[in-house]
């Protein structure tokens, strides 16, 4: 029989802090990922502009669930795990079945971990105890429909919680550690006609554990959904838009930047992709055409509206768009006309100062653990309105799709950070700690933050609801986190950047200290000096 237990860690022997060469890569933070597509927003692709404005995946013909019953098999230290999991002639008859998606230790596997700073394994970075560090291996059968022939087939993943290798039909497409953002990877190549094998095996522990240190339950495996994202050989692949306001906060000034892809074999003819926006009430108030052949540079569209109903908290409206390459793929969502602005030392949107009535939310569910669940999330929003709350933080980390969805539609300033906490190693602000074994200052560890950062960026670029972007928690302050401030800000000038361990430093647009006393914010507020 399966047992549930759960242990609240409250301490951990810690293990000498000896630099010795990687031998495995789950223990080696230069090895970010492989073969994962680059970061992007992230958005279904349809068949047709109608179908896209349903916001139901499922009415697309290019889009194929895989969530539902898995073969599952755990053990619990790498050295017992099943070397051939990915093979497809191995029989998996006597493997257990787990639902996807889930975290394995809330489905009767595994033991549950709760513990605030302290790892939960000896602390050793980039190095995990072998002692007991659970292997989760899963299989999972799938079909392609014929119509997919002649297109490209993207493997997506919303989040996998662990150092994951991924295989189709016996053969590897890829390898991620980053949870809370999308994994994709193209298996075009790897798909057979009829029946194929999806094998996933994830590690609980790994380097990148040493980066994801948040104050909450320890969990792990397929958490987010899987799908399959099929695209025609030339697809629209990324886009981003703003959405502001003049001057006199009248005006709405629009601009989007669609990213086309030509796949292997793709024609090099000109693409035509047209641009439509409908106002609040439905009705279609512009149509704008391009042609476009350089898949290398983006298409820009841009429009200003006449007097354009605004978004805030107190007014979330919005308004629609859909792109689309006519017979071929369309995409569609919804945004607001709004401006986020800092004047005279106050957070402003729309021309106005606003009071930041706020909550700090982790991606918890009691009996789902971190699986997104919309209804529990419409459920807190509609408790939150009703108490007068206007902002959460996501803490500490991007939360799943949905959450953003409901926050443009509610009203809901969000605060949308990186998954990067490392508390246990040491916080700036919070005491002396080594920075010589500290990962925020370790030239090996910094491009893997700035992954985090980046796909943090680039997944939920495109709501209107996110009015600031946070770098992570409790870290330190690093030279990443100054290469990462400025690469947000060249990336977005319509939002500030925040993070709470600048301190009062160059490198945080927002000064947000860690639980401040009554007397320091006293003496902040009465100090002329910082504006």
């Amino acid at each position: 029989m399966k047992t549930l237990s759960f242990i609240l860690l409250s301490s951990l022997l810690c293990t000498s802090l000896t630099a010795q060469p990687p031998s495995n890569e789950w223990e080696d933070p230069t090895i970010i990922d492989r073969n994962k597509e680059a970061a992007r927003s992230q958005f279904i692709l349809y068949d047709t502009a109608e179908k896209a404005m349903t916001g139901e995946a499922t009415e697309s013909a290019y889009y194929k669930s895989l969530n539902g019953d898995w073969k599952f098999h755990l053990v619990k230290t790498p050295s017992d795990r099943p070397r051939d999991f990915y093979k497809t002639d191995l029989d998996d008859s006597d493997w257990s079945l787990i639902r996807v998606p889930s975290n394995w230790e809330v489905e009767g596997y595994d033991i549950p971990i709760y513990t605030n700073i302290i790892y939960p394994f000896p602390k050793n970075p980039p190095y995990i105890d072998q002692e007991y560090n659970p292997v989760g291996s899963y299989r999972k059968e799938f079909t392609v429909p014929e119509t997919w022939d002649n297109k490209e087939v993207i493997l997506h993943f919303g989040s996998i919680s662990g150092y994951a290798r991924v295989f189709v039909n016996g053969n590897e497409v890829g390898m991620t550690k980053a949870a809370k953002t999308p994994a994709e990877f193209d298996i075009t190549s790897y798909l057979n006609s009829g029946k194929n094998l999806l094998a996933v095996q994830v590690y609980r522990w790994h380097d990148g554990r040493y980066v994801e240190d948040q104050d909450f339950w320890r969990l792990s495996g397929i958490e987010r959904d899987v799908y399959l994202q099929v695209m025609p050989k030339t697809a629209i692949w990324d886009y981003s838009l703003t959405a502001g306001l003049d001057e006199s906060y009248t005006d709405g000034e629009f601009s989007m930047n669609v990213m086309l892809r030509n796949f292997d074999g793709a024609s090099s003819d000109r693409t035509t992709v047209n641009l439509e926006i409908f106002g609040p009430d439905g009705n279609g108030i512009l149509s704008l055409t391009k042609h476009h052949s350089d898949t290398n540079s983006p298409m820009t569209f841009s429009h200003t509206f006449k007097n354009v109903e605004k978004w805030s908290g107190e007014t979330p409206t919005l308004y629609r768009y859909t792109i689309k390459i006519p017979g071929s793929q369309a995409v569609s969502g919804k945004f607001g006309f709004r401006e986020v602005e800092i004047k005279n030392a106050q957070l402003m949107v729309n021309g106005k100062p606003i009071t930041v009535k706020g909550v700090n939310l982790h991606e918890h569910h009691g009996t789902l653990g971190h699986v997104p669940d919309r209804e529990t999330t419409l459920q807190d929003f509609k408790l939150m309105k009703q108490n007068n709350i206007n902002a959460v933080r996501m803490s500490h980390y991007p939360h799943g799709i949905e959450l953003y969805e409901l926050a443009d539609e509610f009203g809901m300033y969000i605060v949308e950070e990186a998954n990067i906490e490392i508390h246990a190693m040491g916080a700036a602000l919070q005491g002396p700690f080594d920075e010589s074994v500290h990962p925020a200052y370790l030239e090996e560890w910094a491009p893997g933050l700035m992954d985090r950062i980046h796909r943090m960026y680039e997944r939920t670029k495109n709501h209107s609801s996110i009015i600031i972007w946070s770098m992570g928690n409790e870290s330190g302050n690093g030279p990443v986190f100054y290469e990462a401030y400025d690469w947000l800000k060249a990336q977005d000038e319509t939002r500030p950047v925040q993070f709470e361990q600048a301190g009062q430093n160059r490198n945080t647009d927002i000064v947000a200290p860690m639980y401040p006393g009554m007397n320091y914010m006293k003496e902040y507020a009465a100090d002329d000096s910082q504006t």
